[in-house]
């Protein structure tokens, strides 16, 4: 009998509906040799809170890089800084210099994907390019 492997996923999205497809893709397309934990967030705090008081940290975490992020003033805007910090942050954290984490955007310009490269991802992705199955496939893959 074949052993089955575990990945851990963290998905930081602002967005209900992604957070939604994005968890059932991988109850509806994951293999049988594979079990897929998906844990999401909504913001980048949830996530650090959750990093913070999970048992197992994930083995990989996707982020969404324009989160909406809430200002010291109480205002809410869709930047990418504080998201590329984030991932910063997490490459300089014990535990997880070696995570595998994926930004993805909606947008795809060049520019972008190397600051989220620079800033520590290992992967890029557009949202729309790929399929739930492929997401899944990339995942399993990895």
């Amino acid at each position: 009998m074949q052993e089955t492997k575990t990945k851990r996923i963290l998905l930081i999205e602002d967005d209900e509906m992604m957070r939604i497809l994005f968890r059932d893709s991988f109850w509806i397309h994951s293999t049988s040799d594979q079990t897929t934990e998906v844990a999401t967030t909504r913001s980048l705090s949830e996530a650090r809170r959750y990093l913070k008081e999970t048992a197992m940290p994930p083995d990989i975490i996707f982020t969404g890089l324009w989160l909406l992020t809430k200002n010291s003033d109480g205002a809410t805007t869709r930047e990418v800084a504080p998201t590329l910090e984030f991932i910063k942050e997490l490459r300089n954290t014990a535990g997880y210099e070696h995570t595998c984490i994926v930004a993805y955007s909606r947008f795809s310009d060049g520019e972008l994907k190397e600051q989220a490269r620079d800033a520590g991802a290992d992967h890029f992705l557009v949202k729309g390019e790929m399929a739930p199955r492929e997401i899944v496939d990339f995942v399993e893959h990895l």
